[in-house]
Formats: C-alpha cells, structure tokens, sequence
C-alpha cells in the first residue's frame, strides 16, 4: 500500500477536526464519538483513531478554534461595561454556550485530566486582561459565574 502524502494526511485530519467540531457543539461530548465522526466522515473509526487515540485529544486539537469561537462574540478592547454587555447577549448565542457547557463538562468528566478546561479559561481571562486591564479578572470570574447558572435554565 502507497504511503499516503503528508498533504493527504493533513486533509484527514482536518476533516476529522471539523466534523468534530460540529459534533462537540451540536450534539456534546457524550453523544459524539468515532462512530458518528466515521459516519459524518467517511473516515473508518480505526483510521480516525490513528490521529486521535483519545476522545479528549479532540478538545486539546480544537482548543484554539474554540476560544477564537468564544472570544469573537466578546467586546473585550471597548471597556467593562461593552464586554459584560457583549457576555450577556453571547449567554443567548448556542455556539458560545455549547462551547463553555463543553469546558465545564470537561473539567467534571475528565477527572485530574482537566488541562483542557484550565487551559481555556485561562486563555480566556489572560486575553481579556490584556486588552482592558487587571480590573476585568473578577468581571470575566463572575460572568464566567453567570454561564454557568444560565446552563442549569
């Protein structure tokens, strides 16, 4: 058998990455799995497996796509006020909910693997408060509060 191109092999992995992106914000991180990414994909279960032995290797790979996801429904360079504001309405956006009930649910299911949760809220505080200032670390706190309350409505 040809070994495959390095492009090739690019063009899996990032049909793998999209289809789990949709999957892990439409239908969560219990119901997505490599069976329905095989058949979102066409890609065999083994084949997707080869690139992400492990369900959470999903969350680490996609990390970025998600706070870029997250951050881009925020005013964060306006001033306080904009960026709760901002929170408030993404709070009614399903792609900015999905994504946090993802981070939360991670955080739980993930046991002493939680890196992926920390590492996004962090990402997430450390990029709000460098474009408005220490003061919004206990803003980006207690809206990160007020997700976490709208998910249980």
């Amino acid at each position: 058998m040809p070994k495959r191109s390095k492009q090739d092999t690019l063009i899996t992995i990032n049909t793998i990455l999209e289809a789990a992106t949709h999957q892990l914000i439409e239908l969560g991180y219990d119901k997505m799995s490599y069976t329905t990414l095989s058949k979102e994909t066409g890609i065999s279960r083994t084949g997707i497996s080869h690139h992400f032995p492990k369900k959470t290797d999903f969350t680490s790979a996609l990390e970025g796509r998600f706070i870029k996801t997250a951050i881009d429904q925020l005013d964060i360079t306006t001033s306080l006020s904009a960026l709760t504001s901002s929170w408030a309405n993404a709070l009614t956006n399903s792609s900015f909910m999905s994504i946090f009930k993802l981070v939360f649910h991670h955080s739980i299911v993930s046991g002493d693997d939680c890196n992926f949760s920390h590492r996004f809220i962090d990402k997430i505080i450390t990029l709000i408060v460098h474009e408005l200032g220490e003061e919004a670390r206990k803003e980006v706190e207690m809206m990160l509060g007020r997700t976490l309350i709208a998910m249980a409505k």
